[in-house]
């Protein structure tokens, strides 16, 4: 239910479950040092353990008091905090091990979401605060979209509208020998390696992480999935030719000039951007896939984007995985 923000407050002080919006996805939130509010969120989600959570805090001197961090990092949160950019630390005591799935090591952010600030600033604990859907449900960019998935049993969702970004955030990992990127998102390799001056290292195969424990959250081969059936096709090209496109189907592509090669097939092409720009894709995917379970299609086909950048490559990621595929590099 759609909840004020004294109310969702008061749920995560009392280590009980609240919605919060941020600049990527709506989370999941409860309190990240509560080992009882911390074991709500992974069964309300229907999360296995040895997926980790991401502790979201207000700034780096908050970070100090949770993880082990080094010159890097404070080089990184100067850089890109508040925003889209987790970084993995090795972990102190005060994090219960629920949150770093046993592991020695948290992944740490600061989002620069108004509302979510607001709450980690009059709260003074960090949030654990997974994407709000079942697990390896599609990520809600909207309020509505987390009422839908949880209906009766949704816990207090605080409504801040779309979200601004609508993909998860980078994940950097500074605890291997050269700084190593698990997820990519919005913030890409070279604005890290520009911060750092130093080699980041891209996971290879970085969705092949079939074995629990991971460092980071979102790298399960199947993960960010509607409930209809989803194909993959490596491009619009192939897409086109597939007889596998049917009557009761949508194709969901990048821009309007790719829908426009299905307006004399038998189904339905809906697009993300105008002119497929990777910002607006990402800002729009997760609604549309959100929008395509509410019109009972029978299949949708998604389609890699061809661009080369790092944004292109953090969309391909959720798009293979949401058709639970693993995408290679």
């Amino acid at each position: 239910m759609l909840s004020s923000f004294t109310e969702c407050k008061e749920c995560l002080e009392d280590r009980q479950l609240a919605v919060l919006p941020t600049e990527t996805v709506y989370g999941l939130a409860a309190n990240g040092i509560e080992r009882y509010a911390v074991e709500k969120i992974f069964k309300t989600k229907g999360r296995p353990a040895g997926n980790p959570l991401i502790l979201h805090i207000f700034d780096i001197t908050e970070a100090e008091k949770l993880a082990e961090v080094n010159d890097m990092a404070r080089l990184l949160a100067r850089r890109f905090w508040p925003g889209p950019l987790t970084i993995i630390l090795p972990k102190k005591k005060i994090v219960p091990s629920e949150v770093s799935a046993s592991l020695n090591t948290v992944g740490l952010r600061s989002p620069s979401n108004y509302l979510f600030r607001k709450m980690l600033d009059e709260l003074g604990f960090p949030l654990a605060a997974p994407s709000a859907n079942p697990t390896n449900r599609t990520s809600p960019t909207t309020a509505l979209q987390v009422m839908k998935m949880f209906g009766q049993k949704c816990p207090p969702v605080l409504d801040g509208g779309q979200t601004s970004l609508g993909i998860e955030s980078t994940v950097l990992d500074l605890t291997t020998a050269n700084p190593t990127i698990l997820r990519p998102g919005h913030i890409s390799l070279q604005e890290i390696e520009n911060c750092l001056s130093c080699k980041i290292e891209l996971r290879k195969n970085f969705a092949d992480l079939t074995d629990f424990p991971h460092k980071s959250p979102g790298n399960s081969p199947r993960h960010y999935a509607p409930k209809t059936l989803t194909r993959l096709h490596a491009s619009i090209e192939k897409c086109i030719k597939c007889d596998l496109v049917e009557p009761d189907d949508l194709v969901l592509v990048a821009s309007k000039k790719e829908a426009d090669f299905f307006k004399d097939a038998d189904c339905t092409a809906w697009y993300l951007s105008q002119t497929g720009n990777p910002s607006e894709v990402a800002h729009a995917l997760f609604r549309k896939l959100h929008e395509a379970d509410e019109q009972a299609f029978s299949k949708i086909h998604l389609c890699l984007l061809t661009q080369k950048d790092d944004l292109a490559l953090a969309i391909n990621d959720r798009i293979t995985r949401a058709c639970g595929q693993l995408h290679k590099q």
